[in-house]
């Protein structure tokens, strides 16, 4: 049943605001299955029982045909789906445990030793000796003597301990990136190394990129930051700059730079479609290319989301039907959620999908109705919109977590993103053909420079950021008036337009009626 509330008759109605919703049915599904995840960080139940909760709201679902069995089978799905990948057996803090590592990197030097970001496979506890297979990261620090790669496997006994407790968000904000703490190994102490057999893409792709460019100057740091994801040659002040400035975004491999690569590898492929079928190649290699360049940059939480919407899309083209943007970011906001529940915690991802929701609903609409005859004014004026709706949708949370509102970000971004796309692009490049060092190294260095001086000259400016951090209270205001907001503009009827055929159309239409 469709509500018949009118707000305003031949204005607003809320049938509009439900036929937007059927159009994106995920928009109205993906929400539940969030709320099913924080039921579960909240409520421990038990999981037989909500099991078969979730069964039975499905029978009613097939058989009646209600939207509160869906809605009751989604919740149910996100708890189970949350409840099963918590960790079972909580981990002993500051006891001797002996554990099994896989490391993920080719660590990074801190003093005298050496941070390794490292997966926990297993671990054996301490009291009741029994074996539990861990989900988890750790950080592992060891001295610099000590001749460890990424790949590789350790077994040794060490003591866990947690994040420093004078800093609370700092260790909230790592263990919602699903970090469990931090140990040490010396070298007097045994251990087991098993060299890796097999490198991941990501790590493979680091060290290709490391030897590429090998000096430690502000420039490659960015270069390989934006690339690959490795951000250990950034110094404090170089992210300083970036985040002052408004543009820390662009330091992390994000859904804004696999959006730069799924362009630049459209444009690229543009004279496929003239050959036969050569749109469905078009299509293939552009998803491939975007999932590579995922997983070369480590799975992120934001470039899985644009890679996503973005085979979405391809595959929308590719069967020639209608693909919706805003139904697709809800799709991809629920498979990562069911991928890994933890993810809905992460600041990573709510900052990625509140910026792109923020565009989808606002940033595009508004760019229709501040069109010129003039095209290049409509680009200049394209970026600053989404630029503008980007940061405020985005500015309340980013706030709060970190006491900044860097407001002169939304007017040196439409450039620096631009620059960005050019080391994207050059980036990708020369991981594919490293033999092109020589000609394109140079360049992507100067633009790497050129955006760094950009980034320095708007954080220099004193009345550039506010400092100012808003309570979690005021931020769940800003955001429920947003919310509230897209739902008023939500039910505006749509506008109806009349379009007159012409002799030529009047004639195809009528000759497809006779078929």
């Amino acid at each position: 049943m469709i509500p018949s509330l009118d707000l305003y008759p031949g204005i607003m109605s809320i049938h509009a605001l439900w036929e937007r919703l059927a159009e994106a049915p995920m928009v109205k599904l993906a929400p539940l299955f969030a709320v099913g995840i924080l039921l579960a960080d909240v409520v421990v139940l038990p999981t037989l029982g909500v099991l078969l909760f979730a069964v039975l709201c499905a029978l009613a679902s097939l058989l009646f045909q209600r939207g509160y069995a869906v809605a009751g089978m989604l919740i149910a799905a996100g708890y189970l789906s949350a409840a099963l990948q918590q960790q079972p057996t909580p981990l002993p803090m500051r006891q001797e445990i002996p554990m099994e590592l896989e490391l993920t990197n080719d660590g990074l030097q801190r003093g005298d030793y050496l941070r390794f970001e490292a997966e926990l496979v297993r671990w054996q506890h301490p009291e009741t000796k029994q074996t539990n297979v861990a989900r988890g990261r750790l950080w592992l620090y060891v001295d610099t003597l000590q001749q460890f790669r990424g790949g590789d496997r350790l077994q040794l006994t060490t003591k866990i301990y947690p994040f420093r407790s004078d800093s609370t968000f700092y260790a909230d904000w790592m263990i919602e990136r699903g970090y469990l703490g931090r140990c040490y190994h010396q070298p007097y102490e045994p251990i087991d190394v098993r060299p890796a057999k097999h490198l991941s893409l990501h790590l493979r792709a680091i060290r290709r990129m490391r030897t590429l460019f090998p000096d430690n100057s502000d420039a490659t740091a960015v270069v390989r930051a934006m690339t690959v994801a490795d951000r250990d040659g950034l110094t404090p002040a170089l992210r300083a700059a970036y985040s002052r400035s408004g543009t820390a975004h662009l330091l992390a491999v994000s859904g804004l730079h696999t959006a730069m690569l799924f362009l630049v590898v459209n444009l690229l492929l543009w004279w496929l479609p003239i050959l036969h079928r050569g749109h469905r190649l078009q299509n293939l290699l552009a998803i491939v290319a975007v999932w590579l360049f995922v997983a070369a940059a480590g799975f992120p939480a934001s470039a899985v989301r644009a890679a996503v919407m973005c085979t979405m899309l391809q595959l929308a083209r590719f069967s020639s039907s209608l693909y919706r943007a805003l139904n697709g970011w809800a799709a991809a906001a629920m498979l990562l959620l069911l991928v890994r529940p933890s993810w809905l915690f992460d600041l990573g991802f709510q900052l990625s999908f509140l910026a792109v929701g923020a565009i989808l609903v606002w940033g595009i609409p508004l760019t229709y109705y501040c069109r010129t005859r003039y095209r290049i004014v409509n680009w200049v004026v394209d970026a600053l919109l989404i630029s503008i709706v980007a940061t405020l949708g985005t500015t309340p949370l980013a706030a709060h977590h970190f006491g900044l509102i860097p407001w002169a970000g939304v007017f040196i971004n439409p450039l620096a993103i631009l620059l960005g796309t050019v080391i994207v692009a050059l980036g990708i490049i020369l991981l594919l053909f490293p033999p092109l060092i020589s000609l394109f190294g140079p360049v992507i260095l100067q633009v790497a420079q050129w955006q760094n001086q950009l980034v320095e000259m708007c954080a220099k400016w004193e009345l550039g950021a506010v400092e100012y951090c808003p309570s979690k209270q005021l931020v769940w205001l800003i955001y429920l008036i947003f919310l509230v907001g897209v739902l008023v503009a939500g039910c505006r009827d749509r506008k109806k337009t009349i379009h007159v055929l012409n002799k030529n159309d009047f004639k195809m239409n009528l000759s497809r009626l006779q078929r």
